[in-house]
């Protein structure tokens, strides 16, 4: 198996010239017997990125990136070693063989690969029905919220005609209904007909971090609910896990330097905040933030603003999503919109400049949170006061940084008029009572080896980026299913490795599976790698430490002095080992 997949590697190697692949993103000037550059990694004016034709590599003396083809592949489209390499074979009309796959995994990727072609014909039929006298209605509808032509053809956007035209038009170009029902194109009516699911709406295509559709939103011309209307998860597309925007930051980023991300709500936010020249907003697309969109977003950038709309619906989405992208190493930033407004509404309103500045003045995350928790006690209350104290308390403990949580401590005696000596003395306490709960939680909480194992398999199946482990850990996992997994690991990762996909190949048949996803969601990223080589050493440490017993036990339970004594020379070479 790794023999093949390493020969058709150096077979499309041989095929490869660096140039060619960099070609299509910068401008490459030939000069002192090299090609130079700007970056597209970081905004410069003077070339610094340098093409090395006869390694077939290229460098950065400008921000240090450095690699061959694959790599900057992997780092301009933002994607694996996997999908840098179908990039790149695609363009060598060179077919990427499944060598690390079973054959119904295999047959799941030709599945998939057919929804993805069907996907983006229906993308454009959208759109040229957008362009047709058919859309002329949608074309009046974006005018009003001043989105031009030239916007709605950088995202995409569609029209559809209405309830049987999607269908017949897919059926004629040889594409199932079941198709169609997979990909959450169409419903079934109570007669047992199919119908487009975003009949007479606004299409909005949404598409992944390798540009490809995935899923469509809709949105009605009129006041008719609901207003919006989005594809449902399917094999596809889990909205948890797509951010809406990235083809555009993604062409934003090779124009100048991005240094931080407005996240909002709804992709027509997006769009018009696009239109109005903030270029750098991203959708998503619901009123929470999880944890597989904040790793999208820190692949981008470290720092992010959230601007959720003004209703309360947007403010509790807004306190949710700031400890998941905290936790992930970014910066957070808070805008809060006033008079209820979403970010689309208010740019129309007040302007792009009101809006910049909105960025500008926007509160760290953890000013943001203990003014908003202010806001619900009455701070000219001295019982009030006191209940505000130690409820930011507990805020401001979760810093964990002493020097950070000193400076909050001043901020919350400035707010609240009490002394900083009070307030750290109340910090004190709910230490204590922290220390306590943890204590009760991990008491009924799943044994700390099994969170490694299942962390291990989660890093092992490439959701730690750099994850290894050259020990044979079979011996130590005892779970029938975590060992059914880690032996598909094992069989893969000679091939063409492992990833996140292959361990969701097998949802449906392992009730682990859910269970490692969430496990290595709980983790940022940047102590992911120290975490996981923890949990390495803690499944060796404990996995001898249960074999040693048992071996004392089986030792005092032994009749035969012979093998009594061979037992007893493997206990001694056991503990020589520690």
């Amino acid at each position: 198996m790794a023999e093949d997949f390493a020969e058709w590697l150096d077979k499309l190697k041989s095929k490869v010239d660096i140039a060619e692949i960099i070609s299509p993103y910068v401008s490459l000037q030939s000069k002192g017997g090299k090609k130079w550059a700007c970056c597209p990694f970081h905004h410069e004016k003077t070339p610094s990125f340098c093409l090395y034709e006869n390694t077939q590599t290229y460098h950065c003396f400008g921000c240090g990136v450095g690699g061959d083809a694959i790599s900057f592949v992997q780092e301009i489209e933002h994607t694996d070693f996997m999908g840098a390499l179908k990039i790149i074979a695609d363009k060598y009309h060179m077919p990427v063989p499944d060598f690390s796959r079973s054959d119904k995994s295999s047959a799941l990727k030709q599945h998939k690969d057919k929804l993805f072609e069907m996907m983006r014909d229906t993308a454009n039929y959208f759109h040229s029905n957008l362009k047709s006298d058919a859309g002329a209605a949608a074309r009046e509808y974006l005018t009003r919220r001043g989105i031009t032509l030239q916007t709605a053809t950088i995202f995409g956007l569609g029209y559809s005609l209405g309830r049987n035209q999607l269908v017949a038009y897919l059926t004629s170009k040889g594409y199932s209904r079941e198709n169609m029902q997979e990909a959450g194109l169409v419903d079934t009516t109570q007669s047992g007909s199919v119908v487009d699911t975003m009949a007479g709406r606004l299409i909005v295509p949404i598409i992944n971090n390798i540009k490809q559709v995935v899923a469509f939103g809709g949105r009605v011309l009129d006041d008719s609910k609901p207003k919006y209307k989005n594809t449902r998860d399917t094999v596809l597309f889990n909205k948890s896990r797509e951010i809406f925007g990235q083809h555009s930051i993604k062409r934003l980023k090779l124009e100048t330097t991005v240094k931080e991300l407005v996240v909002v709500e709804g992709y027509m936010d997006v769009i018009s905040l696009f239109q109005s020249g903030v270029k750098n907003a991203i959708a998503s697309m619901g009123t929470s933030l999880t944890q597989d969109q904040a790793k999208l977003i820190k692949r981008y950038v470290d720092k992010v603003v959230i601007c959720y709309d003004g209703d309360s619906a947007g403010q509790n989405a807004t306190m949710r999503g700031l400890d998941i992208l905290y936790g992930h190493g970014l910066d957070v930033r808070v805008v809060s919109l006033p008079d209820n407004l979403d970010p689309d509404e208010y740019v129309r309103k007040y302007g792009r400049d009101s809006y910049l500045k909105m960025l500008v003045e926007a509160r760290p995350l953890f000013e943001h949170k203990l003014v908003t928790l202010a806001k619900s006690y009455d701070l000219t209350s001295p019982q009030e006061k006191g209940k505000y104290a130690v409820e930011a308390m507990k805020v401001i403990k979760t810093l964990g940084d002493p020097a950070m949580i000193e400076a909050y401590i001043g901020f919350v005696a400035k707010l609240t008029q009490l002394p900083s000596d009070t307030l750290r003395r109340q910090l004190d306490v709910t230490e204590a009572v922290v220390q306590t709960i943890k204590k009760q939680e991990s008491k009924i909480s799943m044994s700390a080896f099994d969170r490694a194992v299942r962390y291990v398999l989660y890093g092992l199946f490439g959701g730690v980026e750099n994850a290894k482990c050259e020990r044979d850990l079979s011996q130590y996992i005892i779970d029938k299913n975590q060992k059914i997994l880690y032996d598909i690991y094992r069989v893969k990762k000679d091939g063409a490795g492992c990833t996140l996909d292959d361990l969701m190949d097998y949802d449906e048949e392992n009730v682990e599976v859910k269970s490692i996803l969430d496990e290595g969601s709980k983790i940022s990223d940047n102590i992911a790698l120290k975490y996981f080589d923890d949990c390495v050493n803690r499944i060796i440490a404990e996995g001898e430490k249960k074999r040693t017993k048992n071996l004392i036990k089986a030792i005092d339970g032994e009749k035969d002095d012979e093998t009594k004594l061979i037992m007893m020379s493997q206990l001694a070479q056991s503990k020589n080992k520690k």
